[in-house]
């Protein structure tokens, strides 16, 4: 049974930015720049929902896990999204929505390794404020080293996507499920693939969450698997849509992707014997049934799409095999056969050709 949860509905990814590497001389300091860089954050994502004139303060810690002492600052920025292939943008310039009324209580501080800062975001949400926000927190180096030639340095920041939700009256949660499909309508061994493409149509951030029931068909009372959807509990924005994925590899015969390929684009099948009766063929049946919140219920959405799984090379090979016996057991009879017409008529030849024997001739003559 799928439960969901009375979200907040406030929102946020993180990700840490490509750092880029490059060649450049360590430059000589009182406070020599770190050559490494590494920053830990929680909360993130930043999640969180505010109220239309008044003030949320939320506690963002960072901890300086690299080498030396970092001299860091904290700002936002912002970001796009792209529906068609999910990616996000990070944009060079502040965040106009939010930053009139998105502070930090220390922009700029300095933390020794080892060490936690926390700096506390503050949100003074103006009373004409929209339904929700998305930004981004950006946390990088007040001085960055420069490129003179030499050892390697690693330029880098750490951004933490903050989607917020106002509070207020007005605000809706809706969604739909664009499509729920199969990557393909015959697999010859699974893994089997399953896409949906969910789309919010409200005003506010949501998060899909539910399963995917496999059986033999759609009416069947027992599932063969079920899979987890939305399993890295992704938000969607408002007028976007985001597609997630499940998969089904549990059966006997399994395609994995080679280990040493780093691309992935070669596998091989892996047979686990004692998944035996898990072998898969025939014709499956995939129930979405999926669920988010409206800041009251939990509303659900459903879909279904059927997909076959039949090696057919394996069985070709089979046929094959068959029929190759058959035609060897018949050659072979027909074989015997002929080795046997031909000892028979050689036989039959053998007792014409005999020579008969002499008549028995006893008789005396007489005087």
């Amino acid at each position: 049974m799928i439960r969901g949860k009375r979200l907040p509905i406030a929102v946020g990814v993180a990700f840490v930015l490509a750092a880029s590497v490059f060649p450049a001389a360590v430059q000589a300091a009182s406070n020599p720049i770190p050559s490494d860089f590494n920053l830990q954050i929680t909360p993130s994502p930043i999640v969180t929902s505010v109220k239309p004139d008044q003030k949320t303060q939320v506690p963002l810690k960072i901890r300086n896990g690299g080498s030396g002492a970092e001299d860091l600052r904290i700002e936002t920025r912002a970001f796009t999204y792209n529906s068609k292939d999910g990616q996000v943008t990070l944009q060079d310039s502040t965040s106009p929505e939010v930053s009139s009324w998105v502070s930090f209580s220390t922009p700029t501080f300095s933390v020794s390794p080892g060490e936690w800062f926390t700096d506390t975001i503050t949100f003074n949400t103006p009373k004409d404020a929209g339904f929700s926000y998305s930004f981004a927190v950006v946390i990088s180096r007040q001085k960055e080293p420069k490129a003179t030639g030499g050892s390697r340095l690693i330029k880098g920041s750490v951004a933490v996507f903050s989607l917020v939700n106002v509070d207020r009256p007005g605000a809706t949660s809706s969604m739909k499920v664009v499509s729920f499909t199969s990557a393909k309508r015959l697999y010859e061994y699974l893994p089997a693939t399953f896409n949906v493409r969910f789309q919010n149509t409200g005003n506010t951030i949501v998060q899909p969450f539910g399963n995917i029931f496999v059986a033999r068909t759609a009416t069947a009372k027992t599932s063969l698997a079920t899979l987890t959807v939305n399993e890295k509990r992704g938000y969607i924005l408002p007028n976007t849509s985001r597609t997630v994925n499940a998969v089904w590899n549990d059966g006997f015969a399994v395609y994995k992707a080679d280990t040493n390929n780093v691309s992935g684009a070669n596998k091989h099948l892996s047979i686990d014997w004692s998944k035996l009766s898990h072998f898969r063929i025939g014709r499956y049946t995939a129930h979405l049934v999926a669920v988010y919140s409206d800041g009251h219920h939990d509303i659900p959405i459903e879909g279904t799409v059927s997909f076959w799984v039949i090696p057919w090379r394996a069985i070709a090979l089979f046929i094959v095999v068959i029929v190759l016996l058959w035609l060897f057991a018949r050659w072979r009879g027909k074989r015997r056969t002929e080795k046997a017409v031909k000892r028979a008529l050689a036989a039959q030849a053998a007792a014409h050709e005999a020579p008969k024997k002499p008549a028995d001739n006893n008789t005396e003559s007489k005087p």
